[in-house]
């Protein structure tokens, strides 16, 4: 499955002068703190994990880490999910990436079905989590649409 990866900034706790606060640009209001860089980091990945236990959360595109801007003695690092996505998380994922493939390549899920040769409400029960293709049928979803086809098989710890 595709690592969740986003930037995140941590800045030194000005008024105390101890102690770090953390911000990911692309996610408003998911913020964390530390007592340490090192605890901030950590925390940073649960951070994540809450924002991402919501399917319904917004996934934007991550910003580069080339083009987040910082005020000075910021440290800007990218963090990967922590945990793992819960089932609900995990399907949202699946279709999103579905339907991000079929919208970058100008497909409907009848053109799909046309093409890989099948009906189209198997399409829409693989989209909707009713069913999992098997592995040649993945392949195939992910060659037309340009993904990862294990995607449907990740652990629940989003390991392939």
């Amino acid at each position: 499955m595709e690592k969740i990866i986003y930037s995140a900034i941590f800045h030194q706790n000005k008024e105390t002068g101890c102690g770090y606060w953390v911000e990911f640009p692309d996610l408003p209001g998911c913020v964390t703190e530390g007592k340490t860089l090192e605890e901030a980091f950590l925390m940073a990945g649960d951070a994540l994990d809450c924002w991402f236990a919501d399917p319904t959360a917004d996934r934007p595109k991550p910003t580069p880490i080339t083009e987040i801007k910082t005020e000075e003695g910021a440290v800007v690092q990218m963090v990967q999910l922590a945990q793992y996505l819960s089932e609900d998380a995990k399907q949202f994922f699946i279709e999103e990436t579905i339907e991000k493939g079929l919208k970058e390549r100008g497909l409907s899920k009848n053109q799909a079905a046309v093409i890989l040769a099948v009906n189209r409400s198997y399409i829409t029960h693989i989209v909707s989590g009713k069913k999992t293709p098997a592995p040649d049928m993945a392949k195939r979803i992910g060659l037309l649409l340009g993904f990862d086809w294990r995607i449907f098989y990740a652990d629940s710890a989003g390991s392939l």
